[in-house]
């Protein structure tokens, strides 16, 4: 059993090391390299029956990934460098490379702005997705979200209000959200029941959107769209705000002031008319 499992834990790292830019013989010398004393590549490539003349060129990429290093003389031993050494050097390389890429490749956006929709099947893009409509949301942001979805967001959702950003967030679970102004609904418990899903829908300036239903351990998407359509964007904006005046009326039906709280609710309810909605007044200008 035994080697059984080793064989298990090697296939296993073997795997990891290839999802991050190894390829397999680089992954395979790596391992080797870290359970057992220094070596040259060439008897490294006996030791794992691999060619020599491979060896060497995966020790040389290994080397110039900073994974390995080699003895400066004749006997040119290769040892591996610790794994808490390299992977710390690794990350601040990739990133410096992320970094990088991310500037040259922004300045090559083009600057004509066309609306359209986009399907997401990723769950992590579907969170940075709405991180990064967060970040450059303007002025109000009306949100809908079940709880464990609503979790994984708060804190963006914090340093939006923070700005000052005007957010109205919709709640299934009793939450506090600095700085925003929420709304829980009555049936929430009974919404998720049915559900079974965890939704995460955000509207932001009613210039663009985000709808999407994932599964209730946060791991597949069932379905995820976003768009920049304004029209879209500015009719999702008023029907989610309407919804949530709906449940704030709702929660004062046993109040024995219930007229005149429900006015009051309705007078403070956002409008196009009586609130700057970036989209709106674009969609003014089509």
């Amino acid at each position: 059993m035994y080697p059984t499992l080793c064989s298990l834990l090697m296939v296993k790292n073997t795997e990891i090391l290839m999802e991050i830019g190894f390829n397999r013989l680089e992954a395979d010398v790596y391992i080797h390299l870290i359970t057992h004393p220094p070596s040259t590549a060439y008897k490294i490539g006996k030791q794992i029956n691999k060619p020599t003349a491979n060896v060497y060129k995966a020790i040389e990429s290994l080397a110039q990934k900073g994974a390995v290093i080699v003895e400066d003389n004749k006997n040119k031993l290769c040892n591996a460098v610790g794994p808490n050494e390299f992977f710390n050097h690794y990350e601040k390389s990739i990133l410096d490379k992320s970094n990088t890429a991310k500037a040259l490749l922004n300045s090559l956006e083009n600057e004509t702005e066309e609306q359209t929709s986009y399907a997401i099947d990723s769950v992590p893009l579907v969170f940075e997705r709405f991180r990064s409509m967060m970040r450059r949301c303007k002025t109000i942001a009306v949100i809908d979200a079940f709880p464990k979805a609503l979790n994984e967001v708060v804190d963006c959702i914090e340093d939006a209000a923070k700005r000052g950003i005007d957010i109205q967030v919709e709640t299934y679970q009793p939450i506090t959200i600095k700085g925003a102004n929420t709304v829980c609904t009555t049936i929430g418990e009974q919404a998720i029941g049915h559900w079974n899903s965890q939704q995460l829908n955000l509207v932001i300036d009613g210039e663009e959107h985000l709808i999407a239903l994932m599964d209730n351990d946060l791991k597949k998407v069932k379905q995820a769209v976003w768009s920049n359509s304004t029209y879209i964007s500015c009719i999702l904006h008023a029907g989610m705000l309407r919804e949530q005046t709906v449940l704030k009326i709702m929660k004062e039906i046993d109040n024995p002031e219930f007229e005149s709280v429900t006015k009051q609710v309705l007078e403070n309810q956002k409008f196009f008319f009586n609130t700057n909605v970036p989209g709106f007044n674009k969609l003014q200008k089509l």
